[in-house]
């Protein structure tokens, strides 16, 4: 689990983003896959023991591939800049929160748990969630621990109140949301630190409750 090789990698791709080099880089490529896929079966095993839910999860099942699928209509580069797992039920694609790993040169490396892109009918289920169990979500974004580790949600926020919720509802603030994941960024350095995994774990395991709030969302109340 050579993070630094799989960090020397991506930030030569990032400079040369094509199919020629990586054709000529492959084994390079190679390499740094392997390291990062040992990383992640590493992680699914120690998930295990407080998430039952991942017990037969594979860490091919939750690695994103790294070519992009739409490069040719945008004129984009052809490949990510990065390797990135999400560790749920059901792999990468699940419904479910899933809990986040990326590495990324140049300090956006990061790591942490949630639903980024809810589907409209889940996100749906989410705010109806927040309507029915006031300060609930709220608590579990405000725990001191939590707060210090992740901040607050990331991605999109409505700048106007969802249909059905009056601008003056008590949870409006989280009602605007469109995404609920939180992550922790780390610098290169951390990455390539020896105790980089054992900082991640204690990350996975703040966010049990939060995985807990929106899966319940999006099963209970369908």
């Amino acid at each position: 689990m050579d993070t630094r090789t799989v960090l020397k990698f991506l930030q030569s791709l990032q400079h040369n983003n094509s199919k020629l080099w990586m054709d000529s880089h492959r084994e390079e490529y190679q390499q740094a896959k392997f390291h990062f896929t040992a990383l992640v079966n590493h992680l699914l095993e120690a998930l295990q023991h407080f998430d039952s839910d991942l017990h037969g999860v594979t860490a091919q099942e939750c690695i994103f591939r790294i070519n992009k699928n739409d490069f040719s209509k945008k004129g984009e580069p052809p490949y990510k800049g990065h390797f990135g797992a999400g560790m749920s039920p059901g792999g990468r694609h699940s419904p479910f929160a899933n809990y986040v790993l990326v590495l990324e040169p140049n300090g956006k490396s990061r790591a942490g748990g949630g639903i980024r892109k809810p589907t409209s009918k889940q996100l749906e289920l989410i705010r109806e969630e927040i309507d029915y169990s006031p300060g609930e979500l709220q608590g579990i974004l405000q725990e001191p621990a939590f707060k210090a580790a992740f901040g607050g949600l990331q991605g999109e926020k409505r700048k106007l109140p969802p249909k059905g919720y009056d601008k003056a509802h008590q949870e409006i603030a989280l009602l605007k949301h469109n995404s609920f994941q939180v992550l922790h960024y780390f610098t290169d350095e951390e990455v390539c630190a020896p105790d980089f995994i054992a900082r991640l774990l204690p990350l996975y395991r703040q966010v049990v409750p939060l995985h807990h709030f929106l899966n319940r969302s999006i099963t209970e109340n369908k």
